[in-house]
């Protein structure tokens, strides 16, 4: 009898769980970002996915970058990044030289939403955005070059 207790709860446990995500693959594959503002601005985006990162002693993500592209896009912006190699990405957006745009924000790893805010960009100040799996990360990215 003891036994087939034990065997009812190991399967209540076991249904329990299997409801939950513990059995489901976390790992990204994909980035969903998304860009919206004034129809016609132009926004300058850095993409990178092969680069470096950790968190120093002050609490400073400081990130240093092997590779990316900069594209130049006029809003809206949709794209996909495929991050199954690397597992992480870095995105920097500045608006033009003497713009500032009003920008909402969306990024989605694979169907989870990570990040969504809206606010300005300015010429001289960039937007940065960061993610890694599985690694901490801070709100403060200093990109050494």
């Amino acid at each position: 009898m003891n036994t087939s207790k034990r065997r009812l709860a190991l399967l209540a446990l076991a249904v329990a769980l299997s409801g939950c995500d513990i059995f489901q693959d976390q790992t990204p594959d994909f980035v969903s970002f998304r860009m919206t503002g004034a129809a016609g601005s132009v926004v300058s985006i850095v993409y990178s996915t092969e680069f470096i990162s950790a968190v120093n002693e002050v609490g400073v993500t400081q990130l240093q970058m092997f590779a990316s592209d900069t594209v130049t896009h006029t809003l809206p912006i949709d794209t996909i990044i495929d991050v199954r190699i690397n597992r992480q990405i870095y995105l920097e957006a500045l608006a033009g030289p003497a713009d500032t745009v009003t920008v909402d924000v969306e990024v989605d790893v694979d169907d989870r939403r990570i990040f969504d805010d809206s606010g300005d960009l300015f010429p001289d100040v960039p937007w940065q955005f960061l993610y890694g799996y599985n690694r901490p990360v801070t709100q403060v990215i200093e990109v050494i070059l």
